[in-house]
Formats: C-alpha cells, sequence, structure tokens
C-alpha cells in the first residue's frame, strides 16, 4: 500500500513539475525556433538582394559610357531647369521661332523655409500631394513661341524626339488680328503659341 501512495506522489510531483518548470522552457523553446526560422529567412532574402544588386552593378558597369550618358540625359537625377530650358530654346531657335514667357512650378525646386510657422506645417502636412511618393520628380514648365504653323509642327517633332524626356500637357494658340491701318507690317501667318510641358527627374 506505502508503494502505491508513493508511487502515485512521484507521478503527481512529476506533472507539477512539467506544468510547473518545463512545460514554459518548451514554449519558450518553441519561441526561439519560430525566431530562429524567421531570422534565416530574412538573412536568405537579404543574401539573394545583395546577389540581384551585385547583379545589376556589373550589368550598369557593362553599359558603354556613351549610353550611360545617354540614359543620365533622358531621366537626369536632378531637375537641372535650366539645361532644359536652354535644349527647348535651342530647338525653337533652330526653327526661327523665338521663345518668351518661361515660367516653371518652384514647388520641386525649393524646399521650405525652417522658420515656417507650426500651423503652417501642419497646413503643408494635411495637403500632401501623392505625387511625393513617387520615385520621380515632375517639373512643369509653360512657356511661349511665335512662328508659323508648318514651322510650329517641325519643332514639336524635333521636341518630341530630343533625347530628354518631354510631355506635352497642353497647346493653346492665338491669331493675329487684322489690322486696318495699310502700314501695319505684322505678318497674318505668324501665330503665338503657348505650351506647358513636363519632364521628370529621378529623386
Amino acid at each position: 500500500m506505502m508503494r502505491l501512495i508513493l508511487s502515485i506522489t512521484f507521478i503527481v510531483v512529476a506533472v507539477a513539475l512539467f506544468f510547473v518548470a518545463v512545460n514554459p522552457i518548451y514554449s519558450d523553446v518553441k519561441v526561439l525556433r519560430t525566431d530562429v526560422a524567421t531570422y534565416n529567412t530574412a538573412l536568405s532574402n537579404s543574401t539573394e538582394l545583395q546577389q540581384t544588386r551585385d547583379s545589376l552593378v556589373e550589368i550598369y558597369k557593362n553599359i558603354k559610357k556613351e549610353d550611360r550618358d545617354r540614359l543620365s540625359h533622358f531621366l537626369p537625377s536632378t531637375i537641372n531647369n535650366i539645361e532644359l530650358i536652354l535644349e527647348i530654346e535651342k530647338i525653337a531657335n533652330l526653327h526661327g521661332l523665338p521663345i518668351k514667357n518661361i515660367s516653371f512650378d518652384t514647388k520641386n525646386t525649393e524646399k521650405k523655409s525652417e522658420s515656417s510657422a507650426a500651423s503652417e506645417e501642419m497646413v503643408v502636412a494635411a495637403e500632401e500631394d501623392p505625387s511625393d511618393y513617387l520615385p520621380y520628380g515632375v517639373f512643369t514648365m509653360n512657356f511661349v513661341i511665335e512662328g508659323k504653323y508648318d514651322s510650329f509642327l517641325v519643332f514639336l517633332n524635333d521636341l518630341e524626339h530630343n533625347l530628354r524626356l518631354v510631355d506635352i500637357k497642353s497647346v493653346s494658340f492665338t491669331v493675329p488680328v487684322p489690322s486696318a491701318n495699310p502700314t501695319d507690317t505684322t505678318n497674318p501667318n505668324i501665330y503665338s503659341y503657348k505650351l506647358e510641358v513636363n519632364t521628370y527627374w529621378l529623386k
């Protein structure tokens, strides 16, 4: 009878030890195994990303310098608005089209002053532009050119095939009003064209 009581006591003590000491440790081990598996997966992904990066870097190095320069000009890493204006002006001058009234949106070229009031910063935060999260920036420019319609069409074609990526967003034109003054030398075939164009740059 004594042996039975001792056996039951040992069993009860063993079960109690399992739930009090062994089971929590086992639960911790399972958590650690899950963490190890997660870290191993992250490490594997990191290794794959590094290999992909190294592969892309190697591909980029094998691109000819002339082609890399062309890509940089096509989609530069800075806005470089002055160079863009000079390019467009050069194309226009080739066809005898004077360019004037150049204007552009400066919101992407100027940083907000650090001395802005907190209330102003809150307004800006509430009116965030979704395009701010894009990997590229958009630079909008407006200008006016004057010339004959045929010359204008050739200008648009050259602008389309120019290496720098430019999208024409809108075009409007005005026709010169005929003058009753016989001494007026205004050419009725010279129109005024107002254009809005977008170009892009990598952030």
